[in-house]
Parts: C-alpha cells; sequence; structure tokens
C-alpha cells in the first residue's frame, strides 16, 4: 500500500468533511483547516459524518482507504473529545 493513494483518499475524506460542514451551515471562517473545521461542526453532523465514516471503513476491502478513514476517525474523536459541539439555536442542550 503507498501512502500516496493514503493521502489520496484523505483529501478526498476532508472534501467530504467539509460538505457535511457547509450543509450544517458552518461559516467558511471556521471551515479553514481540518481541525476548526471538525470542531465546529454540531452534534448532528458529528454523528452524520462518523456514520458516513464508518460506512466507508466497512465498505471496502481497499487497505488505502481502510487506512485513510481509520486516520480520519482517530482525528475527528480526538478533536472532539477536546471540542464540546457548538450550540445550535434553539437546542436545549439535550442530545436525547
Amino acid at each position: 500500500m503507498s501512502s500516496g493513494h493514503v493521502a489520496d483518499h484523505l483529501i478526498a475524506l476532508t472534501e467530504k468533511v467539509d460538505e457535511i460542514a457547509q450543509r450544517a451551515g458552518v461559516s467558511a471562517v471556521a471551515r479553514l483547516d481540518l481541525d476548526t473545521t471538525l470542531a465546529a461542526l454540531p452534534w448532528p453532523s458529528r454523528r452524520r459524518l462518523g456514520l458516513v465514516l464508518e460506512s466507508a471503513r466497512v465498505g471496502t476491502n481497499d487497505k488505502a482507504v481502510q487506512e485513510a478513514v481509520a486516520m480520519m476517525l482517530a482525528l475527528a474523536a480526538d478533536v472532539w473529545a477536546r471540542t464540546p459541539p457548538p450550540v445550535e439555536s434553539g437546542d436545549t442542550g439535550s442530545q436525547a
């Protein structure tokens, strides 16, 4: 497995993260890099991204894709552990 293939998949995954953030209404300023984009995602979008990544991981036998997804999941988990999701307007704090 070539690191170039993993990097290509990481680029595609980063674009997917940005797409999900944009759909969630995250401002362009909060999407300047991957860490800030992940941190700015509201709770429902974090959950959606996690599901997208897990689906990609289990849905392929391509080792490069699996490695890229594992790296993205680890980064997201790290960022989210350090950064609570932003409070959305009308959110009462309940995530049920």
